[in-house]
C-alpha cells in the first residue's frame, strides 16, 4: 500500500492492522501518516511480522508498541523525521536481518544495545545526528555485509576491530569527521566492493600494497580528503575491475595515473582538484568504452578535445571545468545530459549540434565563444541550465523559446549581446534565475515577463533598457530575491508596489535616471526586516555552484555567491530622486548595505537609521541633506563604511562607539557647517547655536565667570569714579594704576581662554579613552 495518501486513516490505522495476526509484511512507505500511536489499547497480535516499512513518513518518536515486534527481520523507518535518542529497546529486535533509520532526526551516542544485534546484514542509519565516535563493539556485528554511516556526525579514528567484519561488502562512512590513518586492517577485508570514506579528515598514504587484496573491489571513493596521498606506481596492474572510482581534491597528478588505463569497465569517473597537468595521454578517450559520468574539472589539463569524443555512446555526464583547455568546441555525443566546460579557453561559435535533444545542462560561460546564439538552441527542450556568460557573443537573443520547457537558469551575462529581451521568455514558466547582465541589450522590459512568476533572481544591470521600471515587478514576482537594473536608462518614479516583495534581500537600481521620492513601502520589506537568513535556492548544477551577483558595498565592487544569501542591499544612488528619506527605513533592521548618493535628497538624516543596527555601509553623499547627524548614528555596532560628504549638514561631528573608528575626515568633506576635532575645526568660534548640549554645559560656568568679572569691575569703576572727581592728587595716581591693572586684567582673561580650552579639549580625550 505504499505511496497511497493514509493521513487521513493515521490515527487509528496501527489498531486496524492489529486485527490482521497472520500478517507476515507490512509495508506502508510515503504514505503521509503523521499521526501514529504511540501505544496500542489491546494486545499486540503482529507475532509473525518479519517485515515493516514505513519509511518517508512522519512519525517525530518511535512508538513503544514498535519494541514488542521481537520477529522482526527487517524495518525501514528512514526518512520520517524521528527525533531524539536512539532507545535501548532497539536491543529488544534480536532478530532483525534489515535496518533502515537514515533521513532522520536522531542525535546523542549510538546505544550499546545496537551493537548486541548479531543477526544485523544490513545496518544503515546515515544523515543522522549521533555525534560521536565509531565504538570498538562494532566487531560484534559479525554478520554485517553492509554498514552505512553517512554524515552521521561521527569523530574520531576508525576503530581497527572494524577488520573482524570479515563478511563487510559495502562500507560508507562519508561525510563525516573522521581523522587519523586508515587501519590496515580495512584493507585484509577482501569481500569489500564498496568503499567510501570521502568528505573526511584521513591522513595517510595509499599505494598499491594496501588495495592489492582488495580483488573485488567494484566502487572506491575517496574524495575531499586533503590529507591522504595516492602512492601507486603507473606500471602497477590492478587485480579488480572498478566500475566508480571518485578521488579528488587531495594531490594526484601531475601526470595522469596510467594505472587507470586497466579499468576499462568504468562507468563513473571523478578525479576532479588532484592537481593533473598537461595533455591527456593518448590512449585516455579510447580506454573507456562504456564510461557514463567523467569529472576531471579544476586541474590543469590542457591542449584540445577530440573528435573521436562523439564515439563514446554512452558518455551523459562531462564536467572539464576549471582547466586550460582550448580550440573548438568538439561534437558531442547525442544522448549527453550535462556538459560543463567553463573557465576554459575554448573558442570560436556555438556549433548547432551542441543543442542535442536530451541536454540538461549546458555551462560555457568562461571561454572565448564568439559569433552568435543559434536558434537551435530551443531545439534542446529538457534544457534546465544554461550558463554562456562572460564571452564574447554577439547578435541578438533568440526568440524561440515555447511553452512547456523546463529552463529554470539562464546566464548569458557579459557579452556584446543587442537587440531587445525577447518576449518568449515569457513563456518559461519555470525560471528562476534570469542573469542579461553587462550587455547592450535596448529596450523596455517586455511585459510578457510577468509570466514568470517562479523568478528568484534578475539581474539586467550594465545594459541600456529604458522606460519605466514595470509596477507589475511587485505583483507577479511574489518570489523574488534579487533585483538588479543598475547602470540602465530607466526614468520615471519608483513605483510603491516593489516595497511588497517580502523576500527580496537586494534591490539594486543605481545609476538610471529615476526621480521623484522613495515609497514609504520600501520599509516593509520584510526579508530586509530580519538578522537571520534564508539560504536561496539551488539549481541543478553538477558541482551544486550558488547563484552570483556582482553588488557595490563598502565603497568597492564585489562578488558574491556562496554567501550571497547573507546579503541584504538597497542600492538607489546615482538617480534624481527627490524629498526627504522616509522613516520607515529604519525598520529595516537586518540591512548590511544602504546606498543613496547622488540623488537629490534634503531635509534631515532620519533619526530611525539609528535602529538599523546590522548596517554596515551608509552612504549619503552628494544630496542636499541638513541638520545635525542624529545621535543614533554612534550607536551602529556594524557600521564600517560612512560618507555623508557633499552635503548641508552643520553642527558637531559625532565622537564615540563604532564612530570613533571611522575617523576619516573625507567621510564629512563638503559640509561647510561642521566642525569638530576629525575636521581639524573648532566648534566654538563665532556662531555657537550649534553647540550639544554638552558643550553647552562646560561653556556656561564660563559665561558666568566673565559676566561677574564684568559687572564687578563697572561698580568698582563708578565709586572710584565719584571719589575722583574731587580729589585731583588721587585722580593722578588712579591713572598710575589704572595702567598697571588693564595690563593684569588682559593677563588673566588670556589665561581663563587658555585653561577653558584646555579643559575641554581633555574632556574629549577623557570621552575617547572611556570609549575605547
Amino acid at each position: 500500500m505504499s505511496n497511497f495518501d493514509l493521513s487521513a486513516a493515521s490515527h487509528n490505522l496501527i489498531s486496524a492492522v492489529n486485527m490482521l495476526p497472520s500478517l507476515r509484511q507490512l509495508n506502508l512507505i510515503g504514505c503521509r501518516i503523521n499521526n501514529i500511536p504511540l501505544s496500542l489499547n489491546r494486545h499486540l497480535n503482529l507475532t509473525t511480522l518479519k517485515t515493516l516499512g514505513l519509511g518517508w513518513n512522519n512519525f517525530n518518536s518511535f512508538p513503544n508498541w514498535l519494541w514488542n515486534l521481537t520477529g522482526l527481520s527487517s524495518l525501514h523507518l528512514d526518512n520520517s523525521e524521528i527525533q531524539g535518542a536512539l532507545p535501548n529497546e532497539i536491543g529488544n529486535l534480536i532478530n532483525l536481518v534489515d535496518l533502515d533509520l537514515s533521513w532522520n532526526l536522531l542525535s546523542g551516542p549510538l546505544p550499546d544495545a545496537i551493537w548486541r544485534l548479531k543477526q544485523l546484514a544490513n545496518l544503515n542509519m546515515s544523515f543522522n545526528f549521533f555525534g560521536n565516535s565509531l565504538p570498538v563493539k562494532i566487531m560484534n556485528l559479525s554478520s554485517l555485509s553492509e554498514l552505512m554511516l553517512v554524515n552521521c556526525s561521527l569523530t574520531g579514528l576508525i576503530p581497527s576491530e572494524i577488520g573482524n567484519l570479515t563478511t563487510l561488502n559495502a562500507v560508507s562512512l562519508r561525510s563525516n569527521s573522521l581523522s587519523g590513518p586508515i587501519p590496515g586492517e580495512i584493507w585484509k577485508l577482501v569481500n569489500l566492493n564498496f568503499l567510501d570514506l570521502s568528505v573526511n579528515s584521513i591522513e595517510g598514504e595509499i599505494s598499491e600494497l594496501h588495495l592489492s587484496n582488495l580483488t573485488k573491489l567494484k566502487a572506491l571513493f575517496f574524495w575531499h580528503n586533503p590529507f591522504i596521498t595516492i602512492a601507486i606506481k603507473h606500471t602497477w596492474t590492478p587485480l579488480f575491475q572498478l566500475q566508480r572510482l571518485w578521488l579528488g581534491s587531495f594531490k594526484l597528478g601531475p601526470k595522469f595515473p596510467a594505472w587507470l588505463r586497466t579499468q576499462q569497465s568504468i562507468t563513473d569517473f571523478t578525479l576532479y582538484n588532484t592537481s593533473i597537468e598537461g595533455n591527456l595521454p593518448e590512449w585516455f578517450w579510447n580506454s573507456f568504452p562504456i564510461i557514463a559520468f567523467l569529472d576531471l574539472s579544476y586541474n590543469k589539463i590542457n591542449g584540445t578535445l577530440p573528435t573521436s569524443l562523439e564515439n563514446l555512446t554512452e558518455l551523459s555526464m562531462l564536467n572539464l571545468r576549471s582547466n586550460l583547455l582550448e580550440g573548438p568546441i568538439p561534437h558531442f555525443p547525442p544522448n549527453l545530459n550535462g556538459i560543463d566546460l567553463s573557465v576554459n579557453a575554448f573558442s570560436g561559435p556555438l556549433p548547432s549540434t551542441l543543442f542535442m535533444p536530451y541536454l540538461e545542462f549546458l555551462s560555457l560561460s568562461y571561454n572565448h565563444v564568439n559569433g552568435s546564439i543559434p536558434s537551435h538552441v530551443c531545439n534542446s527542450s529538457m534544457l534546465e541550465y544554461l550558463s554562456l556568460s562572460n564571452n564574447q557573443i554577439s547578435g541578438e537573443i533568440s526568440r524561440c523559446w515555447q511553452d512547456g520547457g523546463y529552463l529554470s537558469y539562464i546566464d548569458m551575462g557579459n557579452n556584446m549581446l543587442v537587440g531587445e529581451i525577447p518576449s518568449s521568455f515569457g513563456n518559461l514558466m519555470e525560471l528562476e534565475f534570469l542573469h542579461l547582465n553587462n550587455n547592450n541589450l535596448k529596450g523596455h522590459l517586455p511585459s510578457a515577463l510577468q509570466n514568470c512568476k517562479r523568478l528568484v533572481t534578475v539581474d539586467l544591470g550594465d545594459n541600456k533598457l529604458y522606460g519605466n521600471i514595470p509596477s507589475w515587478i511587485g505583483q507577479s514576482w511574489k518570489q523574488l530575491h534579487v533585483l538588479r537594473l543598475r547602470s540602465n536608462m530607466f526614468n520615471g518614479s519608483i513605483d510603491p508596489q516593489l516595497g511588497y516583495l517580502s523576500d527580496v534581500h537586494i534591490i539594486d537600481l543605481a545609476n538610471n535616471n529615476l526621480s521623484g521620492a522613495i515609497p514609504h513601502s520600501f520599509g516593509n520589506f520584510i526579508a530586509m526586516m530580519s538578522t537571520s537568513a534564508k539560504q536561496l535556492p539551488r539549481f541543478f548544477s553538477m558541482d551544486m555552484e550558488t547563484d552570483n551577483i556582482t553588488l557595490v558595498t563598502k565603497g568597492e565592487q564585489f562578488t558574491f555567491s556562496s554567501i550571497l544569501y547573507l546579503m541584504k542591499s538597497i542600492d538607489l544612488s546615482n538617480n534624481g530622486l527627490t524629498d526627504e528619506i522616509p522613516e520607515e527605513l529604519g525598520h529595516l533592521v537586518g540591512l548590511n548595505t544602504l546606498n543613496l548618493s547622488r540623488n537629490y535628497f534634503r531635509g534631515k538624516i532620519p533619526e530611525s537609521i539609528g535602529r538599523m543596527s546590522s548596517l554596515e555601509t551608509l552612504d549619503l553623499s552628494f544630496n542636499d541633506l541638513s541638520g545635525t547627524i542624529p545621535q543614533g548614528l554612534s550607536k551602529l555596532n556594524a557600521l564600517d563604511h560612512l560618507n555623508l560628504s557633499y552635503n548641508n549638514l552643520s553642527g558637531n561631528i559625532l565622537f564615540g562607539n563604532q564612530l570613533q573608528t571611522l575617523d576619516d575626515a573625507t567621510i564629512y568633506i563638503g559640509n561647510p557647517n561642521m566642525c569638530g576635532d576629525i575636521i581639524n575645526k573648532s566648534c566654538f568660534h563665532g556662531d555657537n547655536t550649534n553647540m550639544t548640549s554638552e558643550e553647552h554645559a562646560i561653556l556656561s560656568p564660563m559665561l558666568s565667570l566673565y559676566l561677574i568679572s564684568a559687572l564687578g569691575y563697572l561698580v568698582g569703576l563708578w565709586s572710584v569714579f565719584v571719589l575722583l572727581l574731587f580729589k585731583k592728587k588721587w585722580r593722578f595716581s588712579y591713572f598710575n594704576k589704572v595702567d598697571e591693572v588693564k595690563f593684569i586684567i588682559k593677563f588673566m582673561f588670556n589665561k581663563v581662554d587658555e585653561v577653558y580650552n584646555k579643559v575641554y579639549v581633555a574632556k574629549r580625550r577623557l570621552n575617547r579613552i572611556a570609549n575605547d
